[in-house]
């Protein structure tokens, strides 16, 4: 059984009251008020990044699309509480990677539909690219992202070329100050309809740990 019990942590900077109150996409903001109508007991508010170790300690960073109705917009966690949390924290014990990973979305809000517009992905980049400032840091980062919105929203918070480091699932990708590797997104749709499976996905996640521990 995976522990699901990840300390919230908002990365190291002065911006994390900014980010628990953050209006920037009006059109996630104003949901909240319903939803907390609609489930009182749910977190209902920008998600930050968490992790059993410091972002800055981690050994790979990695990056999903945004958080999901019941499982982070309830738990307050990324990917805690949702069958996508389920197969990510499975993986990440059977590469006793647990303790290794900081974890987080390109989008901190629930996004409308499951999907956020571009605009709302570059509006939230402010806070990716201080996550990816204070994660770089270290020796060797590693940011293994989930899907092909998550890997755009990297490439574009670096100011690189989009055209030059294209989405592939298993791709590895050497950015300037970091490795990039590519996986589909770990959501219960890509597993059911089979685009995704647990051994590609960590065979992918293998990679991820290989760069980061080699």
């Amino acid at each position: 059984m995976i522990k699901p019990y990840y300390y919230s942590q908002v990365f190291a900077s002065d911006n994390g009251r900014a980010l628990l109150n953050c209006c920037r996409c009006r059109r996630l903001a104003n949901q909240f008020s319903k939803l907390r109508r609609d489930y009182p007991e749910y977190w209902n508010r920008p998600v930050p990044g968490s992790g059993l170790i410091d972002i800055n300690k981690a050994k790979i960073l990695i990056l999903g699309l945004a958080p999901g109705l019941h499982g982070a917009n309830k738990t307050g966690k990324p990917f805690v509480g949702d069958a996508s949390g389920d197969l990510l924290h499975s993986t990440l014990a059977e590469l006793e990677l647990e303790d290794k990973v900081f974890i987080t979305n390109a989008v901190k809000c629930l996004p409308i539909k499951n999907l956020p517009n571009g605009r709302e992905v570059k509006n939230c980049s402010v806070y990716l690219v201080q996550e990816l400032e204070v994660y770089t840091k270290q020796e060797k980062p590693v940011v293994f992202v989930l899907g092909g919105v998550a890997h755009k929203a990297v490439i574009a918070a670096l100011g690189l070329r989009q055209s030059d480091y294209p989405f592939g699932h298993g791709l590895v990708h050497k950015l300037p100050g970091l490795s990039l590797v590519n996986s589909y997104h770990c959501s219960r749709y890509n597993t059911q309809t089979g685009r995704l499976t647990p051994k590609m996905f960590k065979k992918a996640l293998g990679k991820a740990k290989s760069l980061a521990t080699t």
